[in-house]
């Protein structure tokens, strides 16, 4: 009974065609994962994010309610609206300069 064992060589020549870019698998793999995984974290604080970029009053509070209650995708969607829908702070001093209140409701 002839049995074949694969020399050194056979091994490392079978590796190279498996390779393609030069990379190994474990380390593409590990690429593509820590991708996927910084993808997942910026489309889950995107509401975040947005709440910042448009300057909304109560920036902290989407904040809170997305690292809270975003797991739940209600949440996340929750946190979405107040991100879209909430006052800016250009629009709510521009409100209260119209109304004559300052800060502490004092004219």
């Amino acid at each position: 009974m002839n049995i074949h064992v694969p020399t050194t060589y056979e091994i490392y020549r079978g590796w190279q065609s498996v390779q393609g870019t030069g990379l190994e698998i474990g380390t593409t793999l590990v690429l593509g994962l820590g991708m996927a995984c910084m993808l997942g974290i910026l489309a889950f604080l995107l509401p975040t994010f947005i709440a910042c970029r448009r300057r909304v009053h109560n920036a902290a509070v989407v904040a809170v309610v997305n690292c809270t209650l975003g797991m739940t995708g209600i949440g996340w969607v929750i946190a979405l609206l107040m991100a879209c829908m909430l006052e800016t702070d250009a629009a709510r001093h521009a409100r209260l300069r119209h109304n004559g209140q300052t800060f502490l409701g004092t004219p």
